[in-house]
């Protein structure tokens, strides 16, 4: 990744509070700690807000359903609080790892990711401009916005940092396939690679819990339009609508399967390198005995990353989250004939 490339995704997260400060210097972590304070306060604010607030009237049904969707709003408003009080707390954490990874060369897989951010926050600020000359809640949209966009920008910031680690196991590898000579280099570098994912877990795992588990929250919201929309008639269903719960689900989906996959790409690169040392011939006794030794290390302290140590992300979690969709879906459409008017 360029240091232009570099920059602009620091102060991309820096906006939506999910790093501190717009330098190392003293003075830039102190504006950066203000502003995600200046956040956290307005976040907290319209937490307590919604608590206060009155149930909205209506049909008992109606209401609900309102409820529910106000309901997952909050809810993405306490998980982007709490990411900006880790951005606050592990600072040093955060610096620190960055440190130990380094930039690697810039991959379209990056270019795309980026793009999609710029296009995601153009379409929310359309949707914020077409509710505004509708219904004038532009404030409300905007807080919503926000948040949402800072929640979702977390997936991509965990994803760059698993690149950034997969690119250095990708050198890594490439050593121990040309040029292997010091097998003992190659196995503290490679100890020090499993202790870097080790870190991304624990520096990351809760925030990536809660945002797994506002995916569901998106898909409930999915369900309830349509219900609103199919068969209480309390909504039009006009493309605003659509764009709407679009916007919501979507880009959701689409960063979790791209986290798990970079995630599963770089398990395979691990898993890869111990096949190679297997595979490879020892010159002499001593090289036979450091490759086996090497290729038990990588066998028993594997690159992987865990979400609290409760499941691993791969493509087989998300193979599982899927189906876990699918099947409320279904419970979803037995719950609508049964309370259909």
């Amino acid at each position: 990744m360029s240091l232009w490339l570099e920059r602009c995704t620091t102060g991309y997260f820096q906006l939506f509070g999910l790093a501190c400060g717009w330098s190392g210097s003293r003075l830039g972590r102190l504006l950066g700690s203000t502003f995600l304070l200046i956040i956290l306060i307005e976040l907290a604010n319209e937490i307590v807000n919604y608590f206060k607030g009155a149930l909205p009237h209506g049909e008992p049904l109606s209401t609900y359903f309102v409820k529910t969707i106000q309901t997952v709003n909050v809810a993405y408003k306490m998980v982007h609080s709490w990411i900006v009080l880790t951005a606050l707390f592990e600072c040093k954490r955060f610096r620190r790892l960055l440190e130990q990874l380094p930039l690697v060369r810039s991959t379209s897989f990056i270019y795309r990711h980026l793009v999609l951010e710029l296009v995601l926050a153009g379409w929310g600020l359309n949707l914020i401009l077409v509710e505004y000359n509708t219904g004038g809640l532009y404030l409300e949209s905007l807080q919503f916005a926000f948040s949402l966009q800072a929640v979702r920008a977390r997936y991509l910031q965990v994803t760059l940092m698993v690149d950034r680690l997969d690119g250095q196991l990708e050198q890594l590898h490439h050593r121990v396939v040309t040029r292997a000579t010091d097998y003992k280099t190659l196995r503290c570098e490679y100890a020090h690679l499993a202790k870097l994912s080790r870190s991304l877990s624990r520096l990351y795992g809760l925030s990536l819990l809660q945002l797994n588990i506002l995916c569901l929250g998106d898909c409930i919201i999915l369900c309830n339009v349509y219900f609103m929309v199919e068969y209480l008639k309390t909504m039009p269903g006009t493309w605003f609508v659509f764009a709407q719960t679009t916007y919501i689900v979507l880009p959701t989906l689409v960063k979790i399967s791209t986290l798990c996959a970079a995630c599963q790409r770089c398990v395979a690169k691990s898993k890869h390198l111990q096949e190679q040392l297997k595979d490879r011939p020892g010159q002499t006794s001593s090289d036979r005995s450091q490759i086996e030794g090497f290729a038990l290390q990588v066998m028993q302290d594997p690159i992987q990353f865990d979400v609290c140590g409760i499941y691993h992300l791969n493509l087989q979690t998300l193979a599982g989250m899927f189906f876990f969709i699918l099947e409320a879906l279904v419970i979803f459409l037995q719950f609508v004939s049964l309370v259909r008017p």
